[in-house]
């Protein structure tokens, strides 16, 4: 039997969005950085490529919160 694999800095980005309010600034933050992580697989690899695009100054530090955010240890069966 296979056993389910960890999910991924971009799989995690992608939960954000995912929880995240249709339309807002922290939805459109979350995306981006799954996309990003898609492509390089780690924050700073993220980073870097963000740094690479022109994106709107209030998106790109909403991005690197989320990155920062990504980079905590996933907390196992929190208690909410």
């Amino acid at each position: 039997m296979k056993r389910a694999a960890a999910p991924t800095l971009a799989d995690r980005a992608r939960e954000l969005q995912a929880l995240a309010a249709v339309g807002s600034n922290r939805r459109r933050a979350a995306g981006v950085a799954a996309v990003l992580l898609d492509s390089s697989r780690t924050t700073a690899g993220a980073r870097r490529l963000l740094a690479r695009h022109r994106v709107p100054a209030e998106l790109k530090s909403a991005v690197l919160e989320v990155l920062a955010e990504l980079e905590q240890p996933a907390l196992e069966g929190g208690s909410e």
